[in-house]
């Protein structure tokens, strides 16, 4: 049901995504249980698409219980959980977030600094994604100095 649920997602059929993802949510649940990394998965897996169709309430809170249900899991800087502040940040955005989508970036930036050290490709992606946001908040000078670390650290 899973691959079913992402092979009609790359199709632009997010209403019939997000039905199939509830229904492997729900099994997940059912079989494994609220904190079960499946479970989370499926869980983040239907927020994203809830998020690709603007229902960013909904989003949101389900990607805070992914977020924490990964940091309780596997730590603050495995990838799985610096995956799921990177997808809370872009609903943030979406949602017209910036100051709480700015501190959420921070922390993906220094997670991903500690994981996988600062010349890694997510690291540097980090950097972009911060400085863009600080860019886009109205405070260039900040975004500057993000993006110059970024590009020094990607040549």
């Amino acid at each position: 049901m899973e691959n079913l649920a992402v092979t009609i997602h790359a199709s632009g059929q997010l209403e019939e995504t997000r039905e199939l993802e509830q229904q492997v949510l729900k099994a997940r649940m059912d079989t494994f249980g609220s904190s079960h990394p499946d479970t989370i998965e499926a869980m983040a897996n239907l927020a994203i698409t809830l998020c690709l169709n603007g229902q960013l309430g909904e989003a949101r809170e389900l990607e805070q219980q992914v977020l924490k249900a990964r940091t309780e899991i596997f730590g603050s800087s495995h990838p799985y959980t610096i995956q799921a502040m990177e997808n809370f940040a872009i609903t943030l955005h979406s949602s017209g977030q910036p100051e709480e989508t700015r501190e959420l970036e921070q922390h993906v930036l220094k997670a991903s600094r500690e994981a996988f050290g600062s010349s890694h490709p997510d690291t540097i992606e980090a950097m972009e994604n911060l400085a863009a946001t600080i860019h886009a908040s109205g405070q260039p000078e900040g975004a500057g100095a993000a993006n110059t670390e970024s590009k020094n650290r990607s040549i």
